[in-house]
C-alpha cells in the first residue's frame, strides 16, 4: 500500500518516550518523599528489561498485581488473553503504564523487529477500567466481542459511567471489530496509531453492531485523535455520537468507507487530515436492533455530518475520491435514521479551505431534509472543489429547510452538472434562502451563484 503522508503541524504533541523516561527517574531515586515505590514488571521473564523486579507468564496477572504508576514491559510474542485494568477497593491502578515490544516507534512507520501481540479472542484485548493508563507499543487483535461487551481492540471506559483518561499511542490494531473504542472517556489521546481491517465480524452489544470502525467515540469529552493512519475500516475510520471538544487532526485515510461520522456533538474540530479512495473496498452499515429504538447509518460521504451537530469546524483537509456509496466529499446527510440523539439540523458549523476531488456526486452538499433541513445559520468559506461528478457546492431543497448559510471565497471548477446549485427559495442570494458572494465557477443555478474568474490561492499541505 503506498500510504498518504501529512506535513505536521505546530501543535504540541504529547510523547510517551516522556512518561518512560519518567519511569526510570523513579527507579533511580527522583520520586517525591513519601510516595510509594514504583515497581517494574515484565511479561514473561526477567530478561525483557533490565529495571525488571518481577516476572509474570502472563500480562494479565502481571496487572492484578500491579499497583498504581507501575510500569508493565511486555516482551514480544503471542498473548492470547483479554486483560481488565481497573480498581478494585483498597486497590488502585491508576497511572498504570504498559509498554509492548515497539514502545515509542510510530506503528504508521515499518517498523521492524519483533512485536508483542495481544490477542483478545473474541473479546477486546485491553478493558481499561482505571485512570491514566497507557498503552503504548503492541499489536492488537482478535478485539471482535461477545455478548455485554463492545467490540473494541482497545476499550476505555468498559461499561460504567465513570470518565477514565488514557493513552493508546503506537499500536498495531488490525482485525479487531472496532480498533479503540471510547466510551464515555475524559480526555484520551489516541496517537501514532495504525488501524488497518477492523471489520472482524462481531456479536453484538445492546443490539448496536459497531463493527469496522478505527476509532469509536461516544459521549466522549476532549479527546485527541492525532497522527494516525486509517485503511481497510469498512464502515469509517473514526465515528462521533455525542460528546464535546472533540479534536480530529493530521490523521490519514485510505481505503476506508468514510474518513469521519458525526452525531449529536459539541465543538468538535476536524482539521489537516488527507484521505483518498472512500469505499474502494466496500462499505459496512451501522444497525442497531435494539427493540424500542432501532436504528441506522449508511455512510454516502467521505465526511458524513449528521443530526445534530453544532460549532463543528471542517478545516483544511485534502480529500480525493471516493466510489459508491461514498458519493460526497462532505455532506450534512439524511443517511442517519433514526439515530438517537436528535433530529434537528448542523448549525453555526463552519466548513473552510477544504479541497476536495473527485466524488462520484457533490463535493460539498447539504442534502434536503423535510421540516428541519440538515444545514442553517453555516460557513462554507474558501474550499477548492474540484471535478466531482455531479454538482460542487449543492445547497438543497425547496423553502426554507436549508437556511441562512454563507457560502463565499470558494473556488469549485471542473464538475460535471453544476459548480454551484441552490434550490433552496427564499429572501437570499438570486431568490435562495443562503448568502452567495465571492465565489468562482463557471456554472451555477441559478445563474450568478459562482462567477468565471481567475481561482484562488491555496496552501495545499
Amino acid at each position: 500500500m503506498i500510504r498518504l503522508r501529512i506535513m505536521l503541524n505546530n501543535r504540541r504533541r504529547f510523547v510517551i518516550s516522556a512518561a518512560m523516561g519518567a519511569v526510570f527517574v523513579l527507579l533511580a531515586g527522583g520520586a517525591n518523599a513519601g510516595a510509594p515505590p514504583v515497581t517494574v514488571r515484565c511479561v514473561p521473564n526477567l530478561s525483557v528489561n533490565p529495571s525488571c523486579a518481577v516476572a509474570y507468564g502472563t500480562i494479565s496477572l502481571a496487572v492484578s498485581n500491579a499497583f498504581s504508576g507501575d510500569a508493565i514491559f511486555v516482551g514480544p510474542g503471542p498473548y492470547n488473553e483479554s486483560v481488565t485494568i481497573m480498581d478494585e477497593p483498597g486497590h488502585s491502578r491508576d497511572g498504570l503504564s504498559l509498554f509492548g515490544a515497539q514502545a515509542g516507534n510510530d506503528a504508521r512507520v515499518d517498523r521492524h523487529g519483533p512485536e508483542s501481540i495481544v490477542n483478545g479472542m473474541g473479546n477486546p484485548a485491553f478493558i481499561v477500567s482505571a485512570n491514566s493508563v497507557a498503552i503504548d507499543g503492541f499489536t492488537v487483535t482478535g478485539g471482535t466481542a461477545t455478548a455485554g461487551i463492545y467490540p473494541g481492540g482497545i476499550l476505555v471506559g468498559s461499561t460504567t459511567t465513570t470518565p477514565y483518561f488514557a493513552q493508546v499511542l503506537n499500536n498495531i490494531l488490525d482485525g479487531n471489530g472496532t480498533g479503540v473504542y471510547l466510551y464515555q472517556a475524559n480526555s484520551p489521546l489516541v496517537e501514532h496509531n495504525l488501524f488497518r481491517n477492523n471489520t472482524a465480524a462481531a456479536g453484538a452489544s445492546a443490539g448496536v453492531k459497531w463493527v469496522g470502525f478505527g476509532v469509536v467515540s461516544t459521549g466522549v469529552t476532549s479527546p485527541v485523535i492525532n497522527e494516525n493512519e486509517f485503511t481497510g475500516n469498512k464502515m469509517a475510520a473514526i465515528i462521533v455520537a455525542g460528546g464535546s471538544n472533540v479534536l480530529i487532526t493530521n490523521n490519514t485515510s485510505e481505503n476506508d468507507g468514510s474518513f469521519v461520522l458525526y452525531e449529536g456533538t459539541n465543538q468538535c474540530l476536524f482539521s489537516h487530515n488527507q484521505g483518498k479512495n472512500f469505499g474502494h473496498k466496500g462499505v459496512l452499515p451501522l444497525v442497531s436492533t435494539s427493540v424500542g429504538s432501532p436504528f441506522s447509518i449508511n455512510a454516502d460521504a467521505a465526511v458524513d455530518v449528521g443530526p445534530g451537530n453544532s460549532n463543528l469546524v471542517i478545516s483544511d483537509n485534502d480529500l480525493e475520491k471516493g466510489e459508491a456509496p461514498i458519493s460526497n466529499g462532505i455532506a450534512f446527510t439524511t443517511a442517519f435514521a433514526g439515530t438517537p440523539l436528535g433530529s434537528s439540523p448542523n448549525s453555526n458549523v463552519n466548513v473552510r479551505n477544504n479541497k476536495i476531488k473527485g466524488f462520484p456526486e457533490n463535493g460539498i452538499v447539504a442534502e434536503e431534509q423535510s421540516g428541519t433541513g440538515t444545514l442553517v445559520f453555516s460557513w462554507i468559506v474558501g474550499n477548492e472543489v474540484l471535478d466531482n461528478g455531479s454538482d460542487g457546492i449543492f445547497i438543497e431543497g425547496a423553502g426554507v429547510n436549508n437556511h441562512n448559510n454563507e457560502l463565499f471565497d470558494n473556488e469549485a471548477e471542473g464538475n460535471h452538472l453544476l459548480d454551484c446549485d441552490d434550490t433552496t427559495a427564499g429572501g437570499g442570494t438570486l431568490a435562495t434562502w443562503d448568502a452567495w458572494f465571492n465565489n468562482t465557477g463557471n456554472s451555477s443555478s441559478p445563474a450568478g451563484l459562482c462567477t468565471p474568474g481567475r481561482g484562488h490561492d491555496h496552501d495545499w499541505r
